[in-house]
This record gives C-alpha cells, sequence and structure tokens, in this order.
C-alpha cells in the first residue's frame, strides 16, 4: 500500500462524439459548451479543486483545436497532450497512448462527465493494494436521467463483479471516474495486441477477475454524462449540482 498523494490525471478527450456535436456549431465534443464553459475546463477545474496538479489530455479527433482552447489561458495545471492517431477505435486504445505517461496511481476520467470535486476526494481517500484499481460509483439510480445508456456494474464485496450498459442485474452506474495505474495498462496492451482494439470496460473486466478493482461508492456526490443534447440541457439547469461542492 502507498499513502502517496495522486496528484495526476487522465482525461480521455479523442472521441468524435457525434451525438453532442451536431447541437453544438459542431465542435468537438469536450469543447461543447456549457453555460459558457467549454466541458473538458470545466472538468479540469474539478480536478485542480480535487488537488490534481498535472493532467495527460489524451485528443484524437480535432486535437489542435482543443489544444488552441487550452493554450489561450492559464488553468494552473501543468497540462500536457497526447495523440492517439486511432481514436476511432475503442477507447481503451486511447488509454494505451497514455501509457508513458502512467507510471503510478493517477485518476482516469472523460471529458464530458461532470462532477463536483468531492467525487474525486472520496475515490482517492482509500489505501488499496499495490496495482489495484478503484471506480466511483453510483448507487443514486433513480437518479439517472438516460439509464438505458449509463453503464451498470455489479458490485461483490467492495469489488467490481461486472460491468456492462447491457447488465439486468446490477447495484450501482459507472460514474467515468477511475483511480488507476500500471496494471490496468498491461492489460489493455496485451489486449489490444491480441484483438486489434480493446474497450476500457474489457481491461477492468480482466483486473476485476482477479478481484483487484474495488468500488467507491460517491454518497450524495451527483454527475452526470453529457453525451446529448437533453443531458446538457440538464447540466446547465442544475449546473452547481453537477460541478460545485455543496
Amino acid at each position: 500500500m502507498s499513502s502517496t498523494p495522486i496528484t495526476q490525471a487522465v482525461v480521455l478527450a479523442a472521441g468524435m462524439g457525434s451525438r453532442l456535436r451536431e447541437s453544438s456549431a459542431h465542435l468537438p465534443k469536450p469543447l461543447c459548451p456549457v453555460a459558457g464553459i467549454p466541458l473538458l475546463r470545466r472538468v479540469l477545474g474539478t480536478l485542480k479543486a480535487a488537488g490534481i496538479s498535472e493532467v495527460a489530455i489524451i485528443v484524437g479527433y480535432e486535437g489542435g483545436q482543443i489544444r488552441d482552447s487550452l493554450t489561450q489561458s492559464s488553468l494552473g495545471l501543468d497540462i500536457r497532450f497526447v495523440e492517439n492517431t486511432r481514436y476511432r477505435d475503442k477507447n481503451g486504445v486511447s488509454l494505451i497512448a497514455a501509457a508513458e505517461f502512467i507510471t503510478r496511481d493517477c485518476v482516469l476520467t472523460m471529458s464530458d462527465h461532470l462532477y463536483p470535486p468531492v467525487l474525486v476526494k472520496r475515490l482517492l481517500a482509500p489505501e488499496f493494494a499495490d496495482g489495484h484499481c478503484a471506480l466511483a460509483v453510483d448507487y443514486k439510480i433513480d437518479l439517472c436521467s438516460d439509464i438505458d445508456d449509463a453503464t451498470k456494474v455489479k458490485i461483490r464485496d467492495g469489488h467490481i463483479d461486472d460491468i456492462n450498459k447491457q447488465l439486468e442485474n446490477y447495484d450501482a452506474l459507472d460514474t467515468g471516474v477511475f483511480r488507476i495505474g500500471p496494471s490496468l495498462i498491461t492489460e489493455l496492451q496485451a489486449l489490444d495486441r491480441e484483438h486489434g482494439d480493446c474497450s476500457l470496460s474489457e481491461g477492468v473486466k480482466l483486473l476485476a477477475s482477479r478481484d483487484m478493482f474495488h468500488t467507491v461508492d460517491v454518497g450524495d456526490a451527483r454527475w452526470i454524462d453529457v453525451d446529448t443534447p437533453e443531458a446538457l440541457a440538464e447540466a446547465e439547469r442544475d449546473l452547481t449540482t453537477f460541478t460545485v461542492d455543496r
């Protein structure tokens, strides 16, 4: 176990995000404004408030536009960009692109999920054995406005038992905020070599099969996956719920 503070994060921002892009002037999804501020900047602000100081942003589709948007202002973070040329593949490939950055435990988050800093702080509070990872999960299933698109999690003794959007029996929802390390990269690289592609969930399942992927309850913290125009409208209606500690 290690009590070294976790101050690094990886943000996945390489995908095309077609469902939201069509209603946001065709901007790349991470730059879609939520109450006037791009999604990605809101995520970075939350990470900074949670104690993160160094961030690797994985870009692909319209990566140059995303880079330019962040170089125009100081966010008070040490930001580096990692190019994923295979951005049309599954999201596990994006994480593999950041392998050189992930040398120790860090936060992994999506660029389109909004949540308050307390969610990250709760995820980072427990200590786990070396090589083990964790997922922030939400038991408030009834508050999810798009349950069909949500990734469901079956939990056993504080560990992930199964994770899939199509699960019929599940205990909580995947918030898209993880605590990971090199062990997950190793699993994803093996999957990619074997199949020529890999999803994040596939790598998670491999570690979970060895009881190496824990779950952490986010408690009363709220989050939202801003993946559709409807979700964007919901985020803007109740912005402080999803972005500010209460």
